[in-house]
């Protein structure tokens, strides 16, 4: 066999070498950008999570604010629908008086005769 139509095993092995380092800078490349892309999406993911734990805490104080707000509304309703319904049983009260002094005349008004 004559040498200059085949490669010898040097040669094989010199080019499988060269494609070998060629990949593997390619793959540091890779790697290396992809560190770079990671870092930057981790302090893209970083400063979501800070402006997230920030939004929460004043939502959070906001809530406790009208929480307190609402249980002082909760309380004063509360005193005026007792002083609502006290005024409401003594104007029953009075109407069932003035009723039942209707009936005692039969549906007439009082110091009417028949």
């Amino acid at each position: 066999m004559p040498l200059g139509l085949w490669k010898s095993k040097w040669e094989i092995h010199r080019e499988d070498m060269d494609r070998y380092h060629d990949e593997a800078r390619r793959f540091r490349e890779e790697m290396r950008e992809l560190r770079e892309e990671t870092r930057d999406l981790r302090a893209d993911y970083d400063h979501e999570i800070r402006e997230s734990r920030l939004f929460n805490r004043e939502l959070l104080l906001r809530m406790e604010k009208t929480y307190g707000n609402l249980n002082a509304t909760m309380a004063y309703v509360g005193e005026e629908l007792g002083e609502l319904k006290a005024a409401v049983q003594a104007q029953t009260e009075a109407i069932m008086k003035l009723v039942d002094r209707f009936d005692e005349f039969e549906g007439r008004p009082p110091g009417r005769a028949a």
